[in-house]
């Protein structure tokens, strides 16, 4: 088990991606501080199922406060903070639409939570980290690369999130503490599949638009990203910080 008695906060962690994260890592032995404003207890089950042991802390990483009494929590019931996985983030109810009808409300909100939701738990966790190191990983998104119409609020969040990854890695670095991105591409979470089904651009389903683009013709899961967030988290990439992996079936790169 690559992450035997290590504690990763996994931010967003109530189902789709982030849940998946949990239950991989707890079947390396990690245990898990599922931080979601959902409820979390399919999340902890699954984590307990898989061997490992789990807390809920009810968190919205928009609210600096809560960013801190979560990785407080997460001290206080086991004692160390290993790994945060900055997954939380607006997705699903992402509508598509003419950047000019997006108001500047619906903008700001979702950069308060996907942008600056990475700031608060980063600052959050970084008391606990930076005696023994550590490693932050940040979920931004492929289509940063791509460039996506009708989102503009989405794509510039998450391009934040790349920027202050490269950022903070200078920064923490003197601490041994990693920091790197994940860029998924469209993904069969429930998030993803909601955005999918509520989209009001003219555009059909998005695997039909992606899959014939990619290298690697088959949808994406949630549980294909577990292994690339592992990498990560684990000694296995212990001289990398500041880096961006894709991870769309290499649609991107076209």
């Amino acid at each position: 088990m690559r992450l035997k008695d290590k504690v990763v906060i996994v931010t967003g962690a109530a189902r789709g991606i982030g849940a998946a994260f949990a239950a991989g890592f707890a079947a390396e032995g990690a245990r898990v501080v599922v931080a979601d404003l959902s409820d979390g207890a399919d999340t902890v089950s699954k984590v307990e199922k898989a061997g490992s042991q789990a807390i809920y802390v009810k968190t919205d990483v928009s609210n600096e406060q809560q960013c801190f009494a979560m990785a407080k929590a997460a001290v206080d019931k086991f004692g160390r903070i290993d790994v945060l996985i900055n997954n939380a983030g607006i997705f699903g109810g992402i509508v598509l639409k003419p950047f000019i009808d997006l108001s500047s409300e619906e903008f700001k909100r979702v950069l308060d939570i996907n942008t600056s939701g990475v700031f608060h738990c980063t600052k959050a966790v970084f008391p606990y980290m930076k005696e023994k190191g550590g490693s932050i990983i940040n979920i931004s998104s492929a289509s940063i690369i791509e460039g996506v119409p009708g989102m503009p609020h989405y794509v510039a969040s998450k391009g934040g999130v790349m920027a202050l990854t490269r950022c903070l890695a200078r920064e923490l670095g003197d601490f041994n503490i990693r920091i790197n991105t994940i860029a998924p591409g469209f993904t069969h979470s429930e998030g993803g599949d909601q955005f999918d089904r509520e989209k009001k651009l003219p555009m059909p389903p998005l695997d039909e638009i992606q899959l014939q683009g990619r290298c690697l013709k088959r949808p994406a899961q949630p549980e294909d990203i577990v292994g690339t967030a592992l990498y990560l988290a684990t000694n296995d990439s212990g001289f990398v910080t500041g880096q961006m992996i894709v991870h769309d079936g290499g649609l991107s790169f076209h």
